[in-house]
């Protein structure tokens, strides 16, 4: 038990790898197994879920899936993922258009003003992908993709939204 441990503090201590930069994660005064950035915690989920379960998931976390309005807090973000995941999967974020075909939105509410998508995305495939996950494609961006599927997820606690 004691190895486990020790172990899995050193995985959530570790130093990311970036070809940018290294980003340390740091708690803050964010509660275990979150990890802080601009005074908000974040909080990378293993378990492979679909995009609605991911989000309340989160909500049961008092959080959301993740949004995110900055090239800066977008590089948090996959940091965080890539302390975690090596492999760099998909992994759910908090923007969809479920709502309403080409309206997106961020599931905490906040105002869409940061996209980070991948060429020739959002592309709504048979119009049937509606949610969006990162680490697409060669530069890692973001796609539409079809809610149904599972993979992991980042939760962010909640804000004022920018």
């Amino acid at each position: 038990m004691f190895l486990f441990l020790f172990l899995f503090g050193l995985a959530l201590g570790a130093e990311s790898p970036s070809s940018d930069h290294e980003m340390k994660l740091q708690r803050g005064n964010c509660p275990p197994f979150w990890f802080t950035f601009n005074n908000r915690c974040y909080k990378y989920v293993s378990t492979l879920m679909n995009w609605a379960d991911a989000e309340l998931y989160c909500v049961s976390e008092k959080a959301n899936l993740v949004s995110i309005h900055s090239q800066e807090e977008h590089d948090f973000v996959k940091s965080l993922i890539n302390n975690f995941d090596h492999a760099e999967g998909f992994t759910w974020i908090g923007l969809s258009d479920t709502h309403k075909e080409g309206g997106w939105m961020w599931s905490d509410g906040c105002a869409v003003d940061f996209v980070f998508w991948d060429a020739q995305q959002p592309n709504d495939e048979g119009e049937k992908e509606n949610c969006v996950h990162n680490n697409h494609g060669e530069d890692r961006k973001w796609n539409d993709f079809e809610c149904s599927f599972t993979y992991p997820s980042v939760c962010a606690s909640r804000m004022l939204c920018p």
